[in-house]
């Protein structure tokens, strides 16, 4: 016979955990929606659209992700609504600028006080692929990348945020 106490470990998750991924899944489904609209608008050869929020944080949310990406955005407010004006047109995208492209929790702390750093990087052969370098300054020419090179590559290495180098 099961016991509650001996057999099953109760699955606790505090109202404030419960808020916070339940905020974060409604921000990610957002940023989302803002990404098909615009891959949407492109496939109608649109090179702007306009976002409708009801609240300013989730319109500053994706204000700031966009911006990221390099997008031209005008925020206002209209109503009690907030508008979102997103534009790629003459955007200044310089093809040949360098980045790096660290991994986020890849760091490691070795003995000796030396870390290493992984990085995801095209390879020789053109393949995209992870190598770990030693400390900050050990990053060898042919892990830097450029903005071309990111533009091309898979999914996975598009979501790391780049590091441009000069």
């Amino acid at each position: 016979m099961l016991t509650y106490e001996k057999d099953v470990k109760p699955i606790k998750i505090t109202a404030r955990e419960a808020y916070q991924q339940t905020e974060k899944e409604t921000q990610i489904k957002e940023i989302a929606k803002a990404y098909e609209a615009i891959r949407e608008a492109v496939d109608l050869g649109m090179t702007s659209i306009k976002l409708w929020f009801d609240d300013l944080n989730t319109c500053n949310l994706v204000f700031n992700e966009l911006v990221r990406q390099g997008y031209n955005l005008e925020q206002k407010k209209v109503n009690n609504d907030w508008q979102l004006e997103v534009n790629w047109e003459n955007v200044d995208l310089d093809p040949n600028k360098k980045y790096i492209l660290p991994m986020e929790g890849t760091e490691e702390h070795g003995c000796l006080g030396e870390t290493t750093q992984g990085y995801a990087y095209k390879n020789r052969r053109g393949v995209w692929t992870i190598c770990h370098v030693f400390g900050a300054g050990g990053i060898m020419d042919e892990r830097v990348v450029t903005a071309k090179d990111i533009e091309e590559a898979p999914e996975w290495v598009k979501a790391i945020e780049p590091v441009e180098v000069n």
